[in-house]
């Protein structure tokens, strides 16, 4: 769709207009006065057809309304980061599990990562162990992330996958 202005509009001769209640074959000029005269834009709806199609409509609107409707159809999936500590309780770990699992519900991914401080960095072991107890207790995809911090990103599963998962089992 596009707005007609007099300069595009020399082209085309003879329009169809339809819209509420008119469906008419006329002259493009008279089609330019009549939307001057109600204070909208004369958009062209079909340029292929003979004669082509035009509509009088507040064009801003129609565009406002597609870039709306389409943040809507976008799926907004982001990063959430939690952070442990080596010496977490079991109680805040069961905390932050459930948080894990509903962001993933969500659709977000989650990265997940283990602080050690002073002399915990001797052990790394124990931030890996912690990463898979992690892993284990959410249903989800794992990505390890190398490097001298012990980091993992978690993905929702996709309901299709489980479904194959199971069937081959």
């Amino acid at each position: 769709m596009e707005i007609l202005n007099r300069v595009s509009a020399r082209k085309l001769n003879q329009v169809r207009m339809v819209g509420e209640g008119v469906n008419e074959v006329i002259s493009i000029m008279d089609a330019l006065k009549r939307a001057e005269e109600i204070g909208l834009d004369l958009v062209l709806v079909s340029g292929d057809a003979k004669p082509p199609v035009v509509r009088i409509q507040d064009f801003k609107k129609i565009e406002y309304e597609k870039k709306k409707a389409k943040k809507a159809n976008k799926s907004s999936s982001s990063l959430k980061e939690i952070q442990f500590k080596i010496n977490i309780s079991e109680h805040d770990l069961n905390t932050k599990i459930s948080k894990i699992d509903k962001f993933l519900k969500r659709g977000d991914k989650v990265k997940i990562s283990v602080r050690l401080k002073g002399r915990e960095r001797e052990t790394p072991e124990r931030a890996f162990n912690l990463l898979e107890r992690v892993e284990k207790a959410v249903e989800c995809k794992v990505t390890k992330v190398g490097g001298p911090i012990a980091m993992s990103i978690l993905e929702p599963v996709k309901v299709v996958g489980k479904a194959l998962a199971k069937a081959s089992v």
